[in-house]
């Protein structure tokens, strides 16, 4: 498995990700905008091409208010709720 470091963690510590599914099919996927630039036209790509190579059950939108901050806890919590997948995008 991968790790990565979490910017956003004030002291950096390795963080391990979630495993990753086989397929996209069948999947909630939720597409998370982060409020930066041109994120929501990079996202609308990402949409067209996974509809394009996969099934999944549905592809949900959601946005953060801002990106200089981490998403609200609310948010965070509908997407857990709600997603099997998130894509977070970023573009400039």
């Amino acid at each position: 498995m991968t790790e990565y470091l979490d910017p956003t963690d004030s002291v950096a510590v390795p963080r391990k990700t979630a495993p990753r599914p086989a397929s996209l099919d069948g999947k909630v996927v939720t597409l998370l905008d982060i409020s930066k630039a041109k994120g929501d036209h990079l996202l609308d790509r990402i949409e067209e091409l996974l509809r394009e190579r996969a099934t999944p059950k549905a592809v949900v939108r959601k946005k953060k208010p801002t990106f200089a901050r981490p998403a609200p806890d609310d948010l965070r919590r509908e997407i857990l709720n709600e997603s099997d997948v998130v894509i977070e995008a970023l573009a400039d």
